[in-house]
C-alpha cells in the first residue's frame, strides 16, 4: 500500500506505523467520520484468511473495556483483509523495554493489574486471547494500559512463508506450556503469559535463554521458571511470590481466574506514584519519564497450538505446515515485531507537585511536626 490510497472509499492512508512478517499499519483519516484510525493490513494472506480476519473483527467488536483497543470496521482492500481500529499515540511495552531496559516494580504491577482486568473481562465473553506479550499492551499518553490483538484464536492453521513463521516463533516465547504441547489455550494459559510479560517488565528479560524461541520453549516445557530476584535482586519478595504461581508449570497450580491474579498484585502494589506516561514523537525514541524522587527515598529498581511441539528426525523432503497465531515478539532469537493497532486517547494535563512550606509559630513550645509517610513496597 502507499501513503493517500483511499480503502473501501473511506479511509485514507496517511503514515506507515509499522511493519511485519504478515501485516501493515498505517494511520489513516476516516474520511466519513473525521477522524484518525489505524488500519492494519494483512499482506499474502492465501484464500481463507479473509473471512477470519471479518470473523474476528466481530468477535473483537463486541469487547468494550477501557484497558481493551476497540475494533471498528474489517473489509477487503484488492485481496487483502484489513482491520480498522482506534489509533493512539502511545508507545507498546516492548518499545518501553527497548529503550529502558526494565520498568520500576511500581509500574510493572500498576500494568499488570490493568491488562488482568482487560483479560478477566474478555475471558467473561467467552474470548482468550491467547497472546499476551509486551508486543501487544499498548501504554497511552495518560499512563492506560491497552490490550490489542484480540482474536488470534481464530486464525486458521496454514501453511506460513518463513517471515511468518519467524513472527510465530516470537509469540511461542510468551506460550504456556500445555499450549505449546497442543492442549487448547484457556484463561489460565493467559495468565501464564500475562506472568511471564509482568517478569520481564521487572528483570528486563525473560527467565529462560536460548539461540531461538524455539529453544527457550524447550526449557519450558519442563523446567520451572526462576524465581523472579535471580535476575531482578531489588524486586520484592511479594511479587516473587505472585509471579511464581502464575508461571507455575501446571495450569491447575496457577491463578485460575485473571480476577484471582489481579486480586493478588492489587493487594501487593505499593501506593500509586506519579509517573508521567510515555510519549510517542516522530523525531524521538520511546522513553517513559520517571517520576520526581524525594531525597530520603530508597530508589526503586487454540489459540493454534504453535506449530505442534518441537519435530525432532523431520526428513521429509516437503513442507512442515505451522499453526499460524498472530506474533510477532521477540524472544530468544529477536524476530521482528509484528505491529498492533494503536488507539488515540487525549493527552493527559500534567499535574504540578505541590510542595508545603512549614509556617514558623511564635510558641516557643510548639513541637515539629513529623511526616509519617513513606514509599511503599511490595509486601
Amino acid at each position: 500500500m502507499e501513503e493517500k490510497v483511499v480503502i473501501d472509499g473511506r479511509y485514507r492512508l496517511e503514515r506507515l506505523l509499522g511493519t511485519g512478517g504478515m501485516s501493515e499499519v498505517w494511520l489513516a483519516e476516516d474520511e466519513r467520520l473525521g477522524r484518525q484510525v489505524a488500519v492494519k493490513i494483512i499482506r499474502d494472506s492465501g484464500e481463507d484468511l479473509g473471512g477470519t480476519i471479518e470473523r474476528e473483527a466481530r468477535l473483537v467488536a463486541r469487547l468494550q473495556h477501557p484497558n481493551i483497543v476497540s475494533v471498528f470496521d474489517a473489509g477487503q482492500q484488492d485481496g487483502n483483509p484489513y482491520l480498522v481500529a482506534e489509533y493512539i499515540e502511545g508507545s507498546s511495552l516492548r518499545e518501553v523495554l527497548q529503550a529502558r531496559g526494565r520498568l520500576t516494580e511500581a509500574e510493572a504491577v500498576r500494568y499488570g493489574i490493568q491488562v488482568a482486568r482487560a483479560l478477566q473481562y474478555a475471558h467473561s465473553q467467552g474470548i482468550v486471547h491467547c497472546d499476551v506479550k509486551p508486543e501487544n499492551i499498548l501504554i497511552s499518553s495518560q499512563g492506560i494500559a491497552k490490550v490489542t490483538d484480540f482474536g488470534v484464536a481464530d486464525m486458521v492453521t496454514r501453511t506460513v512463508t518463513p517471515r511468518e513463521a519467524r513472527d510465530i516463533l516470537g509469540t511461542i516465547a510468551y506460550l504456556a506450556p500445555e499450549v505449546i504441547q497442543g492442549a487448547p489455550a484457556d484463561a489460565r494459559s493467559d495468565i501464564y503469559s500475562l506472568g511471564l510479560t509482568i517478569y520481564e517488565l521487572v528483570a528486563g528479560r525473560l527467565p529462560f535463554m536460548g539461540a531461538s524461541a524455539a529453544a527457550i520453549a524447550g526449557q519450558r516445557l519442563g523446567t520451572p521458571v526462576a524465581p523472579l530476584r535471580t535476575f531482578a535482586a531489588d524486586a520484592s519478595g511479594g511479587l516473587e511470590v505472585a509471579l511464581a504461581r502464575a508461571v507455575a508449570l501446571s495450569p491447575a497450580d496457577r491463578y485460575q481466574t485473571a480476577a484471582e491474579f489481579e486480586a493478588v498484585l492489587s493487594a501487593a502494589a505499593p501506593p500509586p506514584a506519579a509517573v508521567p506516561p510515555p510519549r510517542r514523537h516522530d523525531t524521538a525514541r520511546v522513553g517513559v519519564a520517571r517520576a520526581p524522587r524525594r531525597a530520603d527515598s530508597p530508589s526503586a529498581g487454540p489459540l493454534l497450538a504453535i506449530a505442534a511441539v518441537i519435530v525432532i528426525g523431520v526428513a521429509v523432503g516437503g513442507g512442515v505446515a505451522i499453526a499460524l497465531n498472530r506474533g510477532g515478539g521477540n524472544g530468544g532469537g529477536q524476530p521482528t515485531p509484528v505491529p498492533s493497532l494503536v488507539l488515540r486517547t487525549p493527552q493527559a494535563t500534567p499535574t504540578g507537585t505541590v510542595t508545603r512550606t512549614a509556617t514558623p509559630t511564635p510558641s516557643p513550645s510548639a513541637s515539629p511536626s513529623r511526616n509519617k509517610g513513606g514509599p511503599g513496597k511490595l509486601r
